[in-house]
């Protein structure tokens, strides 16, 4: 039913039969297919896999909505034993007695909460192109580890731009800080290896590893410089411009095929 008041003594009353609410809300409808799809392929899980579907929220209330989930997830029916209003309810109450460290003195409670990154952590390389080291949907804690080279020949220092997001450009993407390594060995590019490593702990705290390996002995010519993320201020997205004028490419970095294929 559409119950729409338009003031002035206006107002729209329609009875809408299910046939027509679903023509009218098709690309609505459509859209929701498409994130299903989307965040089912970006956890990597096959439907097959899915043992149970449970239905969150009014709008799951939907017959066309409760069909084109189960039908995504190859199910005949939902999951009955919870109200999709009251699952909301009760996750965020069970959320935030876990977040503000309730315990169970009579030990029933079996929980456990899972967290994972929301978006993609990662640095620029090749002028920028963004090369995701965390991807997003991984479970925390984590820790990850590329290795890249330089770009240019007698290249002795490197920097070090960090951001967060999924677009392949950085531009894209919202920057997090950024710092600079110096005592590259020098050489040819593309023959110092150059290790960055991120470790994300549980409490959400980025931290960022950079060290630069010697091409003869093999042996790391510093230790591991780390950085707490971020070093930038949310909303000074204009840093990775004034970046980009202060250095150009001399001191980007590439990834290191040769480690990527090992």
């Amino acid at each position: 039913m559409i119950d729409i008041d338009l003031e002035n003594g206006l107002r729209i009353c329609k009875v809408l039969g299910q046939p027509k609410s679903e023509e009218v809300n098709r690309k609505v409808l459509e859209k929701c297919e498409s994130l299903v799809e989307q965040y089912v392929f970006a956890v990597r899980v096959n439907v097959e896999d899915i043992s149970d579907v449970i239905l969150v929220g009014g709008c799951s209330n939907i017959p066309k909505v409760k069909s084109l989930v189960l039908k995504l997830c190859k199910k005949d029916e939902a999951y009955m034993g919870m109200d999709p209003l009251e699952v909301v309810v009760c996750s965020a109450a069970l959320e935030g007695a876990v977040a503000s460290g309730a315990s169970d003195p009579l030990g029933s409670l079996n929980l456990l909460t899972i967290q994972v990154t929301p978006q993609s952590l990662g640095i620029e390389v090749d002028e920028h192109t963004f090369v995701p080291i965390i991807p997003r949907n991984m479970t925390m804690p984590t820790r990850k580890e590329m290795w890249f080279t330089t770009t240019c020949d007698n290249q002795t220092e490197a920097l070090i731009v960090v951001y967060e997001g999924e677009g392949k450009k950085v531009d894209e993407n919202r920057i997090l800080g950024y710092f600079k390594i110096m005592g590259i060995p020098s050489a040819p590019k593309g023959i110092p290896e150059i290790s960055v490593c991120m470790d994300l702990d549980a409490s959400n705290v980025l931290r960022v590893f950079a060290r630069a390996i010697s091409p003869q002995t093999h042996q790391p010519v510093m230790p591991f410089l780390e950085v707490r993320m971020p070093t930038v201020d949310d909303g000074h997205g204009w840093c990775a411009e004034a970046l980009v004028k202060m250095y150009g490419s001399a001191l980007d970095l590439s990834i290191l095929q040769k480690k990527m294929q090992q």
